[in-house]
């Protein structure tokens, strides 16, 4: 009798390793891959996803497989039963899960000796409770009954929790009734089926949220995704997937992608792909090759229940090219380049300007009689230097500065009396004075009595600081070590302005930075005779 049970498990064990896959044909893949979701710690056993496939064992043969997503390579699965993965016929087992078992599983069901069908499966395993664990109950608004996702062909014991907590006083079924239901049915429901296998007992869950609905209600569905008359940019040539997400209150009310109002085919290029998950359905456009046409079209969510049609619109746009934007950055730098040198050549010419306006608004009086004193060698042993100091004083700088601008200034030996103190006269008219104007020449040297004047400037620049210094040189200079302490003090803070023939036009630039020195001025003398000349208003 032993002889003969040996034999026929060889004989059958033949049969079916003739069925085995052969690497030269090739398994027709059939139907959407499914996805199941398990928790981990639990066990699962999944049967062929095809009814047919599970039932119809007799003179057939299975192959199960994983894909190793981390090294895309195929993993046979075998059929001992003392391992924790395995398959027996047309169920696979794995026992005790792990985040590690997550992964694509294939299925080859060898109905004729060169002939199989293949199905592909996605498990994903989560180590704890996760959103993505429910399973899809339409919202009802009277529900009944509630079935178990998991577990559906298999000999087991069922317990059920609400909101995670035990259901007392039910029964032992793959099916929850309910009764009455109203909106405080409404929740998150757990099955724990306890099935046997090689003596052990093992746990499978599976959870369902139940949304009751508010009879009276009539809310049409909600667009999640995308917002409506949005942008999406892209480029032309390249893959892009739109994703619609709907919320629903209705049964089967159907969502669609559209293109101008134009339903897509997948032949064009357009695959759409749809999941349900958590109460909403969302809608995958699957564009293979953005064209031009794309981006001047308008691509549509549409969805109707039974009173209108609804639908969210967005266009795609092309990137900007690089080139105009390095173009546009470019031109930018330059502009501000060319503004930066006018700004930086025209910059006297703008504050002079400025100053000419703001005195006809903002003119206040200080108390000060002159705008500035000038201070010069006087006495000269070098007839030369004495005309050219000479010269400079009485001609240029009375003509540009009280003739043309109006500024009033005091000058020794013309705007001093005879028999007046000439040290007290030099103190009160330099206290009334705005500025100082120190003019130094090759021959200037140390202070003698008739530097008086010079020595009581100083001192009221350097000491109480109350009086600006503008320093103005007549000639090249190779040091300024023969002049007074004091005045290479104030020649190392600003340098002198360096006077040159030919730089008597108002409009010079010398007189120019002499301007910028002055203070504003507060009296505009002018001759008898009326000039018709007046300090220039620079252009800006």
């Amino acid at each position: 009798m032993m002889m003969m049970m040996m034999m026929i498990l060889l004989l059958t064990e033949s049969v079916l390793v003739s069925y085995q896959s052969n690497s030269t044909v090739q398994c027709e893949l059939m139907g959407n891959r499914k996805s199941v979701r398990v928790r981990a710690g639990e066990s699962l056993y999944f049967p062929c996803p095809n009814a047919v496939c599970y039932e119809d064992t007799e003179g057939t043969s299975y192959d199960w497989l994983k894909n190793l997503s981390r090294t895309n390579q195929i993993e046979r699965i075998g059929t001992e039963e003392s391992e924790r993965v395995h398959y027996h016929q047309s169920a696979l087992y794995i026992l005790w899960l792990t985040p590690d078992d997550t992964g694509r599983y294939i299925t080859r069901w060898w109905y004729e000796k060169d002939k199989c069908d293949e199905y592909e499966t996605d498990i994903v395993v989560y180590e704890e409770f996760h959103t993505d664990l429910l399973y899809f109950t339409p919202p009802e608004e009277k529900a009944s009954a509630i079935y178990c996702p998991v577990c559906e062909k298999q000999q087991a014991a069922f317990i059920w929790y609400k909101n995670f907590s035990l259901i007392p006083n039910q029964e032992s079924k793959n099916v929850l009734r309910i009764r009455n239901s109203s909106k405080e049915s409404k929740g998150i429901y757990t099955c724990v089926c306890t099935w046997e296998h090689n003596g052990l007992k093992h746990n499978t869950s599976g959870h369902r949220r139940l949304i009751i609905k508010d009879q009276s209600a009539n809310n049409p569905p909600v667009f999640q995704l995308p917002v409506n008359n949005s942008i999406v940019i892209t480029d032309v040539g390249t893959e892009l997937i739109l994703v619609c997400s709907v919320v629903f209150v209705c049964d089967g009310c159907p969502v669609r992608w559209e293109r101008n109002e134009t339903t897509l085919s997948e032949e064009d290029g357009y695959k759409q792909e749809n999941r349900i998950k958590d109460g909403s359905v969302q809608l995958f456009l699957n564009i293979t090759k953005v064209s031009e046409l794309d981006l001047l079209s308008e691509f549509r969510c549409t969805t109707e229940d039974s009173y209108r049609v609804m639908f969210v619109s967005i266009t795609l746009k092309s990137r900007a090219s690089m080139l105009a934007v390095i173009l546009a950055c470019i031109c930018t730098f330059l502009l501000v380049l060319v503004l930066s040198v006018i700004v930086k050549w025209f910059s006297l010419d703008l504050v002079l300007f400025l100053r000419e306006i703001s005195i006809k608004f903002n003119r206040k009086e200080d108390g000060k009689l002159y705008d500035a004193y000038v201070i010069y060698q006087r006495n000269n042993s070098d007839e030369t230097t004495s005309k050219t100091v000479s010269d400079f004083v009485n001609g240029s700088l009375l003509t540009v500065l009280e003739s043309y601008c109006g500024f009033k200034l005091f000058i020794h030996g013309r705007d001093d009396l005879p028999g007046e103190d000439c040290m007290n006269l030099i103190e009160t008219k330099i206290q009334l004075s705005r500025r100082l104007i120190i003019i130094l020449t090759p021959g200037t040297s140390s202070i003698s009595p008739e530097a008086y004047d010079l020595q009581v400037g100083l001192h009221q620049a350097l000491v109480q600081g109350e009086t600006g210094v503008i320093l103005i040189q007549l000639g090249e200079m190779q040091d300024y070590t023969h002049l007074p302490l004091g005045l290479q003090h104030l020649l190392c803070k600003n340098n002198p302005l360096l006077w040159r023939d030919g730089q008597s036009s108002p409009t010079s630039k010398f007189w120019k930075r002499v301007r910028y020195r002055m203070p504003v001025a507060s009296s505009r003398q002018r001759s008898s005779e009326k000039r018709s000349l007046e300090c220039p208003s620079l252009p800006v």
